[in-house]
């Protein structure tokens, strides 16, 4: 099949306006997608009335989706201590800052056996 000049064209015309409308789409739901603002501290305040606790000076809320962990296991915002090294998974939701998860403890992960050489 032989393709005409003017069908290449139109058809390059066609795929150039179908990229721009993709990129202008992906634009715009980046910019409404919530960022993650991991936070890594000493858990200096913990707030079980306003359910919220403060690190590296960042006050953040807890909520019954925060998943929260102690060592690997599951843990309750009354769990976390004063002091304590953690690690927290983030995003704004309206003003406030959100925990999405909150990591606290040492968490041993089991290293592979090392492989003899012979």
């Amino acid at each position: 099949m032989k393709l005409l000049p003017h069908s290449v064209s139109s058809l390059a015309i066609a795929i150039a306006i179908s990229l721009a409308t993709t990129n202008a789409n992906t634009s715009a739901a980046d910019k409404k997608a919530p960022k993650d603002n991991g936070i890594h501290g000493k858990i200096s305040a913990v707030d079980k009335e306003a359910k919220t606790i403060t690190v590296g000076g960042k006050i953040v809320t807890v909520d019954d989706t925060t998943v929260i962990t102690d060592a690997g296991k599951p843990a309750k915002l009354e769990n976390l201590k004063i002091g304590s090294d953690t690690a927290i998974s983030t995003f704004m939701l309206g003003e406030k800052l959100t925990a999405v998860s909150i990591k606290t403890g040492v968490v041993t992960v089991p290293l592979p056996a090392a492989k003899k050489k012979k």
